[in-house]
């Protein structure tokens, strides 16, 4: 079910080139990706970022400023853009610098639901 919903992301997202759904302790549950130099490299990136996420989750806490939902990083080669879905999954989808990443983040959106549902 993951890898359906993974794909649709990634075949819908101009320049997406990976889809991982991963725990908050790094494991990945599941991933689609545009090759297999992505599946490598993505990967790792995904697991040094839900380090962050579990940081940003424990901030928020402390904070009371509500649950996290989306982180987005823009860096030189390429745009993350984590959403979660519980307080130990998220989805990270991995675009190309120059993607509509508009685009993603909403079918990121769109889709959590599914995913949710799917991890149950």
């Amino acid at each position: 079910m993951f890898k359906q919903i993974l794909q649709g992301l990634v075949d819908n997202t101009p320049g997406a080139q990976a889809a991982i759904l991963m725990g908050c302790d790094g494991i990945a549950v599941d991933q689609v990706c545009s090759d297999a130099a992505v599946a490598e490299s993505g990967q790792a990136v995904v697991v040094e970022f839900a380090a962050i996420v579990k940081d940003v989750l424990h901030t928020a806490s402390l904070l009371e400023v509500g649950n996290l939902e989306e982180i987005a990083v823009k860096c030189e080669q390429m745009i993350i853009v984590l959403t979660m879905l519980t307080d130990e999954y998220f989805v990270a989808l991995l675009m190309e610098r120059n993607s509509n990443a508009a685009k993603g983040r909403y079918l990121l959106r769109r889709d959590a639901h599914l995913l949710r549902k799917a991890l149950e």
